[in-house]
């Protein structure tokens, strides 16, 4: 979808959330581009991709391989690492917090703790 159109990523998006509505937060999340399957099984998980991959080939919705992780145990998605006992903060992003130098005033101090909310 083009980056000049105004509403492309909600269209998008509202798009992925009507095609794989059935399957949200049971087994598929879906960021925008960025879509998870998980499951808690090998055999549930084969079943669940073939299932994503045959609705975006219905709909004329195209993965690109080079950018897609099958059948891993980890990965890192939307600035998390997760796996499957646990969910960390991404190490890129850990290492940028240890990194902050300390605040020196007032003004600094917020504007750190506003950052640390986001996290």
């Amino acid at each position: 979808m083009p980056f000049g159109l105004t509403n492309a990523s909600t269209t998008f998006q509202s798009l992925m959330n009507d095609i794989v509505v059935g399957m949200l937060r049971r087994s598929v999340l879906v960021f925008f581009d960025d879509i998870l399957v998980y499951n808690a099984t090998w055999k549930d998980h084969l079943c669940h991709l073939e299932v994503v991959l045959s609705i975006l080939k219905k709909h004329e919705l195209f993965a690109r391989f080079s950018k897609c992780c099958f059948g891993v145990t980890h990965i890192d998605y939307l600035g998390h690492a997760l796996s499957g006992s646990s969910i960390a903060m991404d190490n890129a992003k850990l290492e940028a917090v240890q990194a902050w130098p300390q605040p020196k005033n007032l003004k600094q101090l917020r504007g750190g703790l506003r950052l640390h909310r986001l996290l």
